[in-house]
């Protein structure tokens, strides 16, 4: 019998999952993607943004009582992945693994809620292949082996993303509400994460779901992010915007600050640049004469094998694949698309302090509807395709995997 979501509303069947067993593949993708980013995690030196921001800011954090300091906001961004440093290092200790450690766990947890997302969807060999993609591409084995935002903040979104599939699948309000208070404490990272909210909306247009837009719960579960945030909301009305760390004075950045950097509708290749940089500098080079700046050279992007294997898929899913009926490969387009629209038309602006005016790492968030859909499409591949297919992805995640010997 189909399950009643609402009074007079008959949701869709839940597609029925197979009985739950261990997956001896992914379990050994977990783990080489543990001891990879272990190693990483040893051995690759500070960068700035670990020495300059995460660490120092962690250092100043204290619960002892009469010396409370819980700081809210760092130099350009709230604080809380500085919270999982000082958690970091208060359980592994303050060496470079002990600082990153959480970190790291943070990067296998977001690793499996992608598998677990895929699985349910596109079945098991989707999944493993998303696993691998997710786990050893060169961005996400880096950012994910280092003590800086990038970890808690995928894995806030990739938590949002599950819980708003859940709700497309089994439209109970509950996940509408995690997906609100998770892209809050995203926002606690990097304050575009808030970009997940008109990508749901958006989503909810659909026939299927539009007559939720006529109840009370989506715009209750926007106002769970706008709680969320409301202490972050209050900082902004009412401080006087200094912080002190690393033995210097510095001038925060507000919300004004970070809206300076849209110069207005334009073109931009960065977003392009975080699926292979190296290739896009180039081409921006040949074709205009002039240099991509790039304000961090010390991310390594994916590389441009891997990203032509993204992007093919996202396009084929898009115009040319299956047109079964499948909410969230409808949702994980819009995400992809959306996101990476939005940042291609946005000119560079002029913002104050240390911000940089733009940056290829502002979409990362569309690495993970990639690696869904090209999972999906390389289970999907048969006959005589597969072997070549299975063969070019193989080699381009060996190649990114060479990240550990570079």
């Amino acid at each position: 019998m189909a399950k009643i979501s609402e009074p007079g509303r008959v949701s869709p069947p839940v597609r029925r999952v197979a009985g739950r067993r261990i997956d001896i593949v992914i379990l050994l993708i977990l783990l080489a993607a543990l001891l990879a980013r272990v190693h990483l995690a040893r051995t690759e030196p500070y960068i700035y943004d670990e020495d300059n921001t995460a660490i120092p800011i962690s250092q100043t954090i204290s619960f002892a009582p009469g010396h409370l300091h819980l700081p809210m906001r760092g130099e350009n961004h709230p604080v809380l992945p500085a919270y999982f440093v000082k958690a970091s290092s208060t359980m592994f200790g303050t060496t470079r693994l002990g600082y990153r450690s959480v970190h790291i766990l943070a990067s296998l947890c977001t690793i499996v809620l992608i598998v677990l997302l895929t699985s349910r969807w596109y079945g098991p060999i989707a999944a493993r292949w998303a696993a691998a993609l997710l786990a050893f591409n060169e961005y996400y084995l880096a950012v994910s082996a280092r003590a800086t935002a990038h970890a808690p903040h995928l894995l806030l979104l990739a938590t949002s993303i599950y819980a708003f599939s859940l709700f497309l699948a089994a439209q109970r309000v509950v996940y509408l509400y995690a997906a609100g208070v998770a892209v809050g404490l995203a926002f606690y990272c990097k304050e575009h994460s808030a970009i997940l909210l008109p990508v749901f909306l958006l989503t909810l247009l659909h026939a299927r779901y539009r007559h939720w837009l006529r109840s009370p719960h989506v715009y209750l579960a926007c106002a769970t992010f706008f709680l969320v945030i409301a202490p972050d909301l209050v900082w902004n009305l009412t401080n006087t915007h200094d912080i002190e760390y690393v033995n210097r004075n510095l001038r925060q950045a507000t919300y004004a600050s970070h809206l300076q950097r849209i110069g207005g509708l334009g073109f931009s290749p960065y977003p392009l640049m975080f699926y292979g940089r190296t290739a896009v500098m180039s081409l921006n080079r040949v074709l205009t004469g002039k240099e991509l700046n790039d304000d961090t050279p010390e991310y390594r992007s994916i590389n441009p094998a891997l990203g032509v294997l993204f992007l093919g898929a996202v396009l084929v899913t898009t115009f040319g694949g299956p047109r079964r009926d499948d909410d969230v490969r409808r949702f994980l387009l819009v995400l992809f698309w959306f996101v990476f629209v939005f940042f291609t038309l946005i000119r560079p602006g002029d913002p104050q302090g240390r911000l940089a005016p733009v940056s290829w790492i502002w979409v990362d968030i569309t690495m993970f509807p990639a690696v869904i859909l090209t999972g999906a499409r390389l289970a999907d591949a048969s006959g005589k395709w597969r072997i070549p297919v299975w063969a070019f992805a193989g080699g381009a995640l060996l190649y990114a995997g060479t990240l550990l010997i570079r």
